[in-house]
């Protein structure tokens, strides 16, 4: 089954001005987060740290619409690192999600 990443999900829900800005706040470009989400880069320790950061007040303020990305859903380090799984708990898994085509819908697989 084909699956999409919680940052290219992200990316799918967010409008063009939301990407810039987060992008503008974590000091990186729309550019860059285009590449992390179609898996081509992989985040840095601190990079991953800021788009969590900024995801959860991007969430916060579109009332949900937009999720949160945790560090641990784009650094495998981060993934790997005993602190964030315990501080992360379920959340320190990669989060994907399976792509839901007019066929699924249709068939119900």
């Amino acid at each position: 089954m084909k699956t999409i990443s919680i940052i290219k999900n992200w990316m799918s829900l967010a409008t063009s001005d939301e990407q810039q800005l987060l992008a503008e706040r974590c000091g990186t470009s729309r550019g860059y987060l285009y590449q992390l989400s179609g898996g081509h880069r992989q985040a840095s320790a601190d990079l991953g740290a800021a788009i969590e950061r900024e995801t959860k007040v991007m969430a916060r303020a579109s009332k949900g619409r937009l999720p949160v990305v945790y560090r641990t859903d784009i650094v495998a380090a981060c993934r790997a690192c005993e602190f964030a799984q315990r501080c992360l708990g379920e959340r320190a898994l990669i989060s994907e999600f399976p792509i839901v085509g007019v066929q699924n819908l249709e068939t119900g697989t």
